[in-house]
């Protein structure tokens, strides 16, 4: 019975190296993007997953976001990203940035109950952006580093019942950006990479090779509406294939910004429908943020690591 709960849990196997670039560097934004529902593409911040944004630095500047994530399945995941960004010329700058997903070993539902689960994904990437008009700014990013892995343990003896792991092995990120207004912007963010993908499962039990290739793009427009108000819109799809093998999901981001005083914001935001809350603050070069969301990607992996409730903490300072 519990082969048989984990092939049902694993039939769509291969495609479950993806679960972890759901919560990782793919989809990454910061605290104050995912307060107003995890837009990525357009909004200025002191990080920024859009390389076209280093084209825009004229400081130093960098950040620590640290992310808990309760499943109602009984699974804990924490993800923890740094980032550090710097110009190197005029109207030019690069960002390093890194981050560590992983989890406790928590309840993943199969239609014969729960079995324990672990996900994992180290990722570290490097962009370059540029000015190259009064209004336009391309960025090129790479990841030399991709790495995920997801696993499915035997509730009687702990032993693995399913293993997928996955390497990025070629690819970039590119993105753009439209500048209409001194705090207006149009972006967009588009991924290819593929990747070695390792399965061994009740399907498998020998084990078998995938080369999949996974894009990723948002487009996405922010804007101040008024000197308190700030707002953004974006759709972001994911998709990672193999032949007749795929794993897609995409949605909509919808986000406020609210200064309730000259140093502090509250926010409000919609993530592809689920509710996003969050507040920040700024002193002397300082900035701290925090940002609730609920069900984060539910419809991708509601139904097998049940609702969720996530926590962010972030940390930055501008030199």
């Amino acid at each position: 019975m519990v082969v048989l709960a984990c092939s049902l849990a694993g039939a769509q196997g291969p495609e479950s190296y993806a679960v972890p670039h759901l919560f990782a560097l793919p989809t990454a934004t910061t605290a104050r993007g995912f307060g107003m529902g995890g837009v990525s593409s357009c909004l200025p911040d002191i990080g920024f997953p859009n390389p076209a944004f280093a084209g825009m630095l004229s400081a130093a500047q960098g950040g620590l976001r640290l992310s808990l994530t309760d499943f109602d399945g009984g699974m804990n995941l924490t993800g923890t990203q740094a980032w550090y960004a710097f110009p190197v010329g005029t109207d030019q700058g690069m960002q390093v940035l890194g981050l560590w997903l992983d989890s406790d070993r928590g309840g993943v539902a199969t239609p014969l109950g729960p079995v324990p689960g672990e996900i994992e994904e180290q990722d570290a990437a490097v962009h370059y952006g540029r000015r190259i008009s009064k209004a336009w700014l391309l960025g090129v990013g790479v990841a030399p580093l991709m790495k995920t892995e997801v696993n499915l343990y035997s509730p009687v003896d702990g032993s693995v019942l399913m293993h997928t792991d996955s390497e990025a092995q070629l690819g970039a990120r590119l993105g753009a950006l439209y500048q209409f207004a001194p705090e207006g912007f149009a972006g967009f963010v588009f991924d290819w990479y593929t990747e070695d993908v390792n399965f061994v499962g009740p399907t498998a039990p020998g084990g078998a090779q995938f080369d999949f290739t996974s894009t990723e793009w948002a487009l996405g427009v922010s804007a101040r509406l008024d000197e308190r108000v700030v707002a953004a819109a974006e759709w972001m799809d994911l998709e990672s294939e193999d032949g007749a093998l795929r794993s897609h999901t995409d949605g909509l981001h919808l986000g406020v910004e609210f200064a309730a005083t000259p140093q502090v914001d509250v926010r409000l935001g919609s993530n592809d429908g689920q509710l996003s809350l969050g507040a920040g603050g700024r002193l002397d070069g300082w900035v701290v943020n925090y940002t609730f969301m609920k069900d984060w990607n539910d419809d991708a992996i509601g139904a097998s690591f049940g609702s969720s409730d996530t926590h962010m903490i972030e940390a930055g300072r501008y030199w």
